[in-house]
């Protein structure tokens, strides 16, 4: 697939950012610039000048102007994506612009879209796939087109709410997916191109009862990039479910009977915690002491679940103390488990792990052995006075952890244990 073409048309824009140059750049300038301007007068020649580029909000190719070989001549055209400037037309356009031998771009044809913005472009082969999306409607809408006789022609029309590429049959070539809204749930179409250019389509419902969608990845299963697709449940909750193709659409989680095994609060969902490049499915469930705590005043922990095919089960991989406010995790050493306890001070945003007696008749009597903090990274911090180590560091939040039990006790963990434990979450 080529790359993205980007261009960078300064009389169009409102705002200036830092461009950083190459000798080898600055030779090359004058020339990419004189064909950026071709283009855009081509556009302009054919279009008027009451346009507005559109630029995708999502995806991988982020410009208004495209250049990829949709006809097969080994040539780049440039597609074009605007709207004109008028109460009665708010759809997109795209327009197809190539260069003659001559050397100049003209537009060679021009299609309507089917939204008042671009959300995502991809390409399956020689054909163009557009996201559009629309302030009218809940549901984007997707088009696949392919350029015939001089012609872009849509092939193929429906709405998505998830709408992506990946290899879902690890047969080397990346499948379409479309993700939309069915009925009472959700839906999954997965277009399989072949050498010819024709789709297999598969179609299955995979979720009923469903809301919206939450959260979704891709990750290594047996071969394939499957599709981990997290969504609300319209009664309460999140579901996690797997989808891949074999012999059709493969949803195991429903199909081996484990989907309701992943219910649980909205806000915990599916990613890749610990860094393996594996999406990891969280169940929390009350930490060591809260189990007869009231609805909302527990402390949970989250088993982290990996879906184990060749076994038709999910096994748990990890436990570890979650903080969604504060954006990170830290795993529970195997030597605690069913050990320590947890608890946030609500008022300085401390949290600390307690050597857990249950007998002691209170958290408050239980020996602390460690406390974690965070802060603004902008805002200083009177952390490190107070005895805390800083830990990790993102461009907002600036992390810090104290070891609060003496040396002597036996469940204090080293420096090294706590950093290869502590994990950044988004």
């Amino acid at each position: 697939m080529k790359k993205l073409a980007i261009f960078i048309i300064c009389i169009m824009l409102t705002g200036c950012q830092a461009i950083t140059f190459s000798v080898d750049g600055l030779l090359r300038a004058p020339k990419v610039a004189d064909e950026q301007s071709a283009i855009y007068q081509a556009l302009i020649e054919s279009a008027g000048r009451g346009i507005t580029l559109e630029y995708p909000r999502g995806g991988d190719y982020r410009s208004a102007f495209v250049l990829y070989d949709i006809d097969g001549d080994r040539e780049e055209e440039t597609l074009a994506f605007y709207s004109v400037n008028s109460v009665s037309e708010s759809n997109v356009k795209i327009s197809v612009l190539d260069s003659g031998e001559d050397g100049r771009w003209r537009s060679m044809y021009e299609v309507a879209g089917a939204g008042s913005s671009v959300d995502k472009i991809m390409f399956s082969g020689r054909d163009l796939i557009v996201g559009y999306s629309t302030q009218d409607y809940e549901d984007n809408a997707v088009r696949i087109y392919r350029y015939s006789e001089g012609m872009l022609e849509p092939i193929y029309e429906d709405t998505y709410s998830l709408l992506e590429k990946s290899d879902l049959d690890g047969c080397g070539t990346e499948e379409t997916l479309v993700v939309k809204r069915s009925g009472g749930g959700i839906a999954v179409d997965v277009l399989k191109p072949s050498d010819e250019g024709v789709y297999s389509h598969y179609f299955s419902e995979i979720a009923l009862g469903a809301g919206t969608i939450a959260g979704y990845g891709f990750s290594e299963l047996s071969g394939v990039k499957a599709l981990y697709l997290d969504y609300a449940l319209e009664s309460y909750g999140v579901l996690t479910e797997i989808i891949y193709l074999g012999d059709g659409i493969i949803a195991p989680l429903s199909q081996n009977g484990l989907i309701y095994m992943t219910q649980r609060q909205t806000g915990y969902l599916s990613r890749d915690y610990d860094g393996d490049g594996t999406i990891d499915i969280p169940l929390p469930r009350p930490f060591t002491g809260y189990e007869s705590a009231p609805l909302g005043e527990a402390e949970y922990m989250t088993a982290f679940m990996h879906y184990v095919p060749e076994e038709r089960a999910l096994a748990t991989v990890s436990n570890a103390y979650l903080d969604l406010g504060d954006g990170y995790g830290f795993t529970i050493p195997n030597r605690w488990m069913n050990m320590v306890t947890v608890a946030k001070n609500s008022s300085t945003g401390e949290t600390t792990f307690y050597k857990y007696d249950p007998s002691l008749g209170g958290i408050e009597n239980m020996t602390p052995l460690i406390s974690f903090a965070s802060a603004e990274s902008s805002a200083a911090s009177s952390y490190g006075s107070a005895g805390y180590t800083e830990i990790a560091e993102t461009d907002f939040r600036t992390y810090y952890v104290k070891t609060v039990a003496g040396a002597d006790e036996p469940m204090v963990l080293t420096m090294d244990e706590i950093r290869d434990n502590f994990h950044i979450i988004e």
